[in-house]
């Protein structure tokens, strides 16, 4: 590369000497290529001598003017190249970042009132948005700011934009109404993806996506700098700031002491106030504050984009090739074709019924229905996306190819929504059978939503035009999640699997309705009275002190929900003694379940010990077992919430029938964490090893005969183990089961690992069982 020709790199020769010198012979001038041989050139005159002179080859010109290496710059050369190089360094211009056009609004300026709430807004979030306790008002309202103080401070264009502001609003107002975390987590995030697009609407589909994948964080930079122009001058400040901020402090001031005294001097007032007050730990206050110092930037980008509307949209819609009407027709009519086949395939599947199935199959109705439901759900979510790219690429000049386009998308809009009504009438068919879960009604959600964006496709497809259709894909799936929370699907989930009771091939599982959120105490008043009490007051909701019903929620974690259970909690009574909500084997109406308050001694004979305290075979054994591998594998204690209580059902000993083929006697010790975790210890005593071996194959028997747990030999694990095998239920139990000498100890985990974690833990439990026999006799 060479140097501007205004001013060349100077070379030793170009240094100041006499006139007319020539240069020296030693060091001759190296002429670059591009000027040594350009055509037409005449030899300079005043030098014939260069003509006698042999060609010389071509050579690169150095990337910096340097002398070459073998002689050395005089201080004169050197201070002349000195001189050129700052010349030039003067010459070159500094970088300028040119500012963001889309977001760039030298003309706004922040008003004061802004940046108040937006620190105001993120403080606040940061306190209340997540208390401990869980969430609710405090993110309603968090995020009912987010949307109100943008478009408030925007004061320009409200009206066309509340419309989705009151969209948004509602999403986030779930959370002060449901107590489900998960409805809760599904609205919550829509809303926070939607806000932005409420503040600052789209018009196209590329501008929607750009803003839905949080394209408006470019914003950030230009947003600080439209609050920093707000901020007035030494000059501009108004004298009377100061004297607001004085009277805020001395207000202040005022509450700290006279509220202080009147806490102190009534306890319902200091309640009150302790309420309304976060516990002020340290390690909590740095983070809260650091939360907000997260949020603050989010806010004020918000803000901004309320204020400046960037566009993200193209300025018009670039010509894009299409293909011709014989292209489009041939894939779309085949694959119409294809789905037409399909859907008399499945006529005849539904009225021909689960013998048809059967006989074709070998599978239950439920079965069937379950095989295929994935299969066809991926089948409409690709034919969405074969109709967009073919109406993107269809042409429609023409009038019959715009026919064409109607007749072929169309047509494959509604048999598309005919595979959507298939695969939702095969997951009815597996809820008959198999009962409400919390994934079945999102599945029903989804399917819901999936008929409706093909119902809008359709019109689109009519009409050749869809502008509005981003728009109305999106506020149909903020309506679609607003009516799911208005169902109150966890409340939905119990009362049908309550009233399908008899219809359920596995009968009511208790303990999954256990697991559901408080939203669902209102249904469980169809359950009989003993396990609706049972049921409810192992709820977090439920009183732990009948005297003090109040809940200990925090004040931001309040929703109408979780209020409602704790009003109806309040309202039932004591729970039966030894009342378990879990797996079948320990339920309340299961063979080992003992009530102390029977009034004929006969009926509590089961659960007495059947060894004086100080054998083995009494409940003090449970408090005797080191829990302390359970404890690290739980990530918990061990004990939770209850632990071993001397009197617990859930710790003791019995004798047993022989025909039960259990041997002659058990110990039982169940061991409570928080929420499902669970652990039970059973030791079983046979006669001889013998008969110990034989009862273990029984009960493997049993275990595989259910279908339920996954049944592995302990001697493919450990070949040193007397006998014995693993069954595990994957992600929910995990049952180890060993023999060693002429017992038989059975360690149930649930809640926890099934991997082969688990096994060294339930190993010790069994080497310490058999000690504590060995040891107490």
């Amino acid at each position: 590369m060479s140097e501007p020709e205004a001013a060349p790199a100077p070379g030793p020769e170009d240094a100041p000497g006499p006139a007319g010198e020539a240069p020296p012979a030693a060091a001759p001038r190296e002429e670059p290529a591009n000027e040594s041989e350009r055509p037409g050139d005449a030899p300079a005159a005043g030098l014939p001598e260069r003509r006698s002179e042999p060609p010389r080859q071509p050579v690169q010109p150095p990337v910096h003017p340097v002398a070459p290496p073998h002689q050395p710059l005089t201080p004169a050369q050197y201070q002349h190249q000195a001189q050129y190089y700052r010349q030039m360094a003067a010459q070159q211009r500094p970088v300028v970042l040119l500012p963001n056009p889309r977001w760039h609004r030298p003309d706004r300026s922040a008003p004061q009132l802004a940046v108040i709430l937006a620190f105001a807004v993120a403080v606040f979030a940061a306190w209340s948005a997540f208390p401990g306790d869980g969430v609710g008002i405090g993110l309603a309202l968090t995020g009912i700011a987010l949307i109100a103080v943008p478009l408030v401070t925007s004061g320009e264009d409200l009206l066309p934009r509340l419309p989705g502001a009151v969209l948004v609003a509602a999403l986030w107002s779930v959370a002060a109404v449901r107590d489900a975390g998960w409805v809760v987590a599904l609205c919550a995030l829509a809303a926070f993806v939607l806000t932005p697009l409420a503040l600052a609407p789209q018009r196209r589909i590329g501008g929607t996506l750009i803003v839905m994948c949080m394209g408006w964080l470019e914003g950030i930079a230009e947003s600080f700098k439209w609050a920093k122009r707000g901020r007035p001058s030494k000059d501009e400040r108004d004298p009377g700031t100061m004297r607001m901020l004085w009277t805020a402090g001395i207000t202040v001031c005022l509450l700290l002491v006279f509220g202080g005294l009147f806490a102190a001097a009534d306890s319902a007032f200091a309640d009150l106030v302790g309420s309304l007050l976060p516990d002020l730990d340290p390690a909590e206050v740095v983070l809260r504050l650091f939360l907000a110092a997260v949020l603050l930037p989010l806010v004020v980008t918000w803000i901004y984009a309320a204020v400046a509307r960037p566009v993200w949209d193209a300025a018009e819609e670039r010509e894009h090739r299409t293909v011709s009407r014989f292209e489009l027709a041939l894939p779309l009519g085949a694959l119409n074709l294809l789905f037409v086949l399909f859907i008399g395939v499945q006529l005849r599947v539904y009225f021909g019924g689960e013998e048809y199935v059967d006989e074709t199959n070998g599978l239950t109705f439920a079965e069937y229905a379950r095989h295929g439901f994935w299969q066809l759900s991926v089948v409409a979510v690709l034919a969405l996306a074969v109709i967009a790219i073919a109406a993107w690429l269809a042409p429609k000049r023409a009038r019959g190819d715009r026919w064409t386009v109607r007749i072929l998308l169309g047509l494959l809009a509604l048999l598309s929504m005919t595979v959507v009504a298939s695969a939702t009438f095969r997951m009815y068919t597996y809820t008959e059978t198999f009962g409400l879960t919390r994934l079945r009604v999102w599945i029903f959600t989804v399917e819901f939503w999936l008929a409706v964006l093909f119902a809008l496709v359709l019109v689109g497809c009519w009409r050749l035009r869809a502008a509005w259709l981003p728009r109305a894909v999106l506020a149909s799936g903020a309506l679609t999640l607003l009516g799911l929370a208005a169902a109150n699907p966890d409340a939905l989930i119990a009362r049908y699997n309550i009233e399908h009771e008899d219809e359920l091939a596995q009968g009511l599982d208790l303990d999954y309705l256990g697991d559901l959120s408080a939203d669902a105490a209102p249904a469980l008043a169809g359950l009989p009275e003993e396990d609706r009490e049972c049921l409810m007051h192992q709820q977090d909701y439920a009183p732990e002190d009948p005297e003090a019903p109040d809940d200990p929620r925090d004040l931001m974690a309040w929703n109408w929900g979780h209020q409602r259970a704790v009003d109806l909690a309040a309202g039932i009574g004591e729970p039966e003694p030894g009342c378990v909500v879990g797996f079948d084997a320990y339920r309340t109406d299961d063979e080992y379940y003992y009530d102390d308050s029977s009034e004929d001694p006969d009926d509590a004979t089961a659960a007495a010990p059947v060894g004086e305290p100080g054998t083995f075979w009494h409940w003090d054994t449970c408090a005797m077992y080191d829990l302390a591998g359970v404890t690290e594998f739980f990530g918990t204690s061990a004990g939770g919430d209850r632990g071993v209580v001397a009197d617990d059902p859930s710790q003791f000993a019995e004798s047993l029938d022989p025909a039960l083929g259990l041997g002659d006697r058990v110990l039982h010790c169940g061991y409570y964490g928080p929420g499902t975790r669970y652990l039970m210890v059973e030791t079983y005593e046979w006669p001889t090893f013998d008969e110990a071996l034989a009862g273990v194959a029984g009960m493997r028997s049993v275990d595989e005969a259910e279908g339920l747990y996954a049944v592995t030999d302990l001697a493919e694990l450990d070949a040193s183990t007397s006998g014995g095998y693993v069954a595990v239920l994957e992600g929910e139990m995990y049952q180890y089961t060993e023999v060693v000498d002429r017992y038989v100890t059975v360690v149930s985990l649930s809640d926890a690992a099934t991997d082969v974690t688990a096994r060294p833990v339930c190993y010790d439990l069994v080497a310490q069982s058999y000690q504590l026999a060995f040891d107490l006799g």
